[in-house]
């Protein structure tokens, strides 16, 4: 008889441990969708002239924070140099730093936008918790980087991001609320 107690004490410890492990709020399938969405926007942005996405973009689900969505992109897709093209002039550096400039703006409102559609989708991010969205940015040693971050990032509690996608809040007053930094 004794022996056998040994062996079920620790099997029934083993099933009291993993009945008292929290299930994450948030399922990584949802986490997925979102990813895959947010890498097809990107991807989209535009059909002539598209942002490259390098890698997928990854979703985590922080139990005391929130949800965090990383990704690294290049803002000019087509700013390679190969052995068929020959290396930039100053004129076409400065030509791709002042476009990518101008793209910015694009790519947080894609940022903000995707902080939006977590908000409504994920239901088990409590309200008081946050949203993020980090992207990172690419670029050659050879380019001119003046003026370009290496990397933003935007986060905003969820509820914010709910009471502006209800109209309660402008987008202002949203703006305001986004914790915005870049590096």
């Amino acid at each position: 008889m004794k022996p056998v107690r040994v062996l079920l004490l620790p099997l029934a410890l083993g099933v009291v441990a993993a009945a008292a492990t929290p299930h994450p709020r948030v399922s990584r399938e949802s986490l997925a969708a979102l990813e895959r969405k947010f890498d097809r926007r990107i991807q989209s942005y535009d059909i002539n002239d598209p942002f490259h996405l390098l890698g997928n973009t990854r979703g985590v689900y922080l139990a005391d924070y929130g949800v965090v969505f990383t990704a690294e992109i290049n803002l000019v897709a087509a700013a390679v140099v190969t052995p068929f093209r020959p290396p930039f002039t100053r004129e076409q550096i400065e030509q791709l730093r002042l476009k990518k400039l101008r793209r910015l703006e694009d790519l947080k409102r894609m940022m903000r936008d995707m902080m939006i559609e977590c908000a409504v989708a994920l239901q088990g991010v409590s309200p008081g918790q946050k949203i993020a969205v980090g992207v990172s940015l690419f670029r050659f040693s050879w380019e001119d980087s003046r003026g370009l971050p290496r990397q933003i990032l935007m986060e905003a509690s969820r509820r914010a991001l709910l009471d502006f996608k209800a109209g309660k809040l402008q987008p202002d007053e949203l703006l305001a609320r986004i914790r915005y930094t870049e590096y």
